[in-house]
């Protein structure tokens, strides 16, 4: 079963990436096939709204989108981690999202894009606020571009004042949001989709 993990976060080894390690960990343990991609790793240009991929079905840009793409599309589970920065994502996931244009217009004005159905998770820190519904609601959209499922989120709130007992009680915390999803088969997930 191929995992995808996205990480947004802007350094290694923050609490949110350990909480995203954390999660990601469950399915190592089961399935071993995970693989992470670091958003603060990749080269990508911001849309400028040219709409050019309306006209040709391809965007003018070269770059690791289309890294991301294949990954995407070749993962049975996405999971995406993100600190939350202004009650968002950070602007190099948004731009990743916004890239996303292409997609969309291939699914749904030209009919020539398809993705497997994939179940998607979503997993945040804010160091203070505690409003997630923007980044949720953008994660979302994200997802349903590729037909990707909203299947699970796991919110931290407050990491600027937690403790490192409160924070390693999270780490353990987080893996219940993959419980008993580890251990299902790939051929499984695509019967479960398939009557939805």
């Amino acid at each position: 079963m191929n995992v995808l993990g996205i990480s947004a976060a802007g350094a290694p080894n923050n609490r949110s990436e350990l909480l995203f390690n954390s999660f990601l960990d469950e399915f190592s343990e089961s399935s071993g096939d995970v693989k992470k991609i670091f958003v603060r790793d990749l080269k990508i240009s911001f849309c400028d709204g040219c709409r050019d991929c309306e006209k040709t079905g391809k965007c003018k840009f070269t770059d690791d989108m289309q890294v991301l793409e294949k990954a995407i599309s070749s993962s049975v589970i996405v999971a995406v981690s993100a600190p939350i920065y202004f009650t968002s994502v950070p602007a190099k996931l948004k731009a990743v999202v916004d890239r996303c244009q292409l997609y969309w217009v291939r699914k749904n004005i030209l009919g020539t894009f398809s993705s497997s159905p994939q179940k998607g998770f979503f997993i945040s820190v804010a160091g203070r606020n505690s409003d997630f519904s923007h980044a949720e609601t953008i994660i979302k959209a994200f997802f349903s571009v590729f037909n990707i499922k909203f299947c699970g989120k796991f919110y931290l709130p407050n990491t600027d004042k937690l403790n490192d007992e409160q924070f390693a009680k999270a780490l353990k915390d987080v893996k219940k949001l993959s419980h008993g999803v580890a251990e299902v088969t790939e051929e499984t997930i695509k019967k479960s989709f398939n009557s939805l």
